[in-house]
């Protein structure tokens, strides 16, 4: 509980410098977590489909803000309702949010990442959307960081990435985390000292 409470009052005490999420949004993410002493974040593996640029990646339950929508908050319950069955209104309670990014392939989006705490366990039931739906060790996650080779249409893209199974959490997503570490802290001098030599590229699991 410790991390959880740590997490959420620097969260709270960034708002100000953070500002309130832009209206412009296009999308939005939820970065949800959970934990008593260690703290899980959840995630998902999208499905394969032809015509989805984000096809098989590693992220958070999320989408693109709809007419019916009348703030990018309720994109974020919308999307992760639909995405995962969880009911962020019922079992999560919002704690924070961190700058809006851009996805590197939409440059003209903002999507901002809301952060919420679950506040009663749930069974998540993934989409036709999500191939799987995980709980994954936040703070053990910078362990992992690494560069791996993305396969790209026009050749292979080396970036930064953390290792979840074999599969890189790489683009938006691993800014997203990294600047709730920013906040947050990074845990451990080690993870620190990792990051400013990443090992040797590894490849992408094709799947």
């Amino acid at each position: 509980m410790a991390r959880l409470r740590e997490i959420e009052d620097r969260l709270t005490a960034v708002k100000a410098e953070v500002g309130e999420p832009p209206r412009s949004a296009k999308g939005a993410v939820a970065v949800i977590v959970r934990g008593r002493g260690d703290v899980d974040v959840l995630l998902i593996e999208r499905s394969e489909r032809e015509g989805d640029p984000w096809s098989g990646q590693i992220a958070f339950p999320g989408g693109m803000r709809s007419r019916a929508d009348r703030t990018s908050l309720d994109t974020v319950r919308r999307e992760t309702k639909e995405e995962v069955g969880l009911s962020l209104q019922r079992n999560a309670r919002l704690i924070g949010w961190l700058p809006a990014r851009a996805p590197g392939n939409r440059v003209e989006w903002l999507v901002v990442p809301f952060v919420f705490a679950l506040t009663r366990p749930t069974r998540l039931t993934p989409s036709g959307e999500v191939a799987r739906a995980f709980w994954a060790p936040l703070d053990e996650l910078p362990a992992t960081l690494h560069r791996a080779e993305i396969p790209l249409p026009g050749g292979e893209l080396e970036v930064p990435a953390f290792d979840i199974g074999g599969i890189p959490l790489w683009g938006f997503s691993f800014r997203v985390l990294c600047d709730l570490f920013d906040i947050v802290g990074w845990p451990g001098e080690r993870a620190a000292i990792r990051a400013k030599t990443p090992p040797r590229p590894t490849k992408r699991r094709r799947t």
